[in-house]
């Protein structure tokens, strides 16, 4: 697939999510409403375009670079999304069972998704990393946003834990918290890596879809797990989070795209120089 067709797919499924949260949220339609398997069969699309848009980006990232360290990115970022999915698919609470652990957190099978996420996040994490490092040696853009990452999680947590939570679901989310607070930063670093405001509109994209990560996560733990006493803000909730959260996938998957688009352009430089 030529490359404008990759950007114009991620472009196309943000949109679709953009469509879905906001005539819901405008009262069009409701993922609780006679709606929901309709909703729920468009947003699997949403989900599967989603994977062949990252499939495609692997594939032409193999075709256009030998750089083993992109291709090992490539692969990384394609995981992250596959585990990703995943939990997707468990936060749609397909049985719709509520208080599966306990009587306080009410959305409670959104712990179980967790189970799919700290390995997305970390293949992510991982890629974003390793993105760090071939734009520059300085460790410090690895090893403050792992700091800044883990105290910002565990700042949020202790904020939004409610007394008398079970012991499962506060050490799987405070873990979770760390690793996603991590991921946003990473996002930070990616782009201070790349000049700061001097990096290209792409690379802010990208580091910005790291970012959003991280907020659609704090959507979720402070109004859809912990908020409103454990009984959540559900479905308004849903919606906003779903809109950040695809819009997040849709820039990082694009993560191996870029570093080969600098890699060609970096190489043209230095021949004509």
């Amino acid at each position: 697939m030529k490359e404008h067709n990759l950007i114009f797919l991620s472009a196309s499924i943000i949109l679709i999510a953009l469509i879905d949260s906001a005539g819901a949220l405008l009262g069009f339609w409701s993922i609780e409403g006679q709606e929901r398997n309709i909703i729920l069969t468009i947003e699997s699309m949403v989900l599967f375009a989603l994977l062949i848009n990252s499939l495609m980006i692997k594939r032409w990232v193999f075709r256009n670079t030998k750089n083993s360290a992109i291709i090992k990115i490539a692969w990384l970022s394609f995981l992250a999304l596959c585990f990703c999915l995943l939990g997707d698919v468990t936060n749609f609470n397909l049985p719709e069972t509520f208080y599966r652990y306990e009587s306080v957190i009410k959305h409670d099978y959104l712990v179980d998704s967790i189970y799919f996420f700290l390995p997305g996040y970390t293949l992510l994490l991982l890629a974003g990393i390793r993105a760090i490092e071939l734009k520059s040696k300085d460790k410090r853009f690895i090893r403050y946003p792992v700091i800044a990452g883990c105290v910002v999680g565990m700042i949020s947590m202790v904020m939004m834990h409610l007394p008398n939570t079970g012991l499962f679901i506060t050490i799987s989310t405070g873990i979770y918290a760390m690793l996603i607070g991590v991921v946003g930063f990473t996002g930070f670093a990616f782009i201070l890596s790349c000049g700061g405001l001097k990096a290209t509109k792409n690379e802010l994209l990208v580091g910005t879809g790291f970012i959003l990560a991280a907020v659609a996560d704090a959507i979720i733990g402070n109004f859809w797990i912990y908020g409103n006493q454990g009984e959540g803000f559900y479905p308004l909730v849903r919606y906003f989070n779903w809109m950040v959260y695809i819009t997040s996938q849709c820039l990082v998957i694009h993560l191996p795209h870029l570093l080969v688009i600098n890699s060609k352009y970096s190489h043209d430089r230095k021949q004509q120089d």
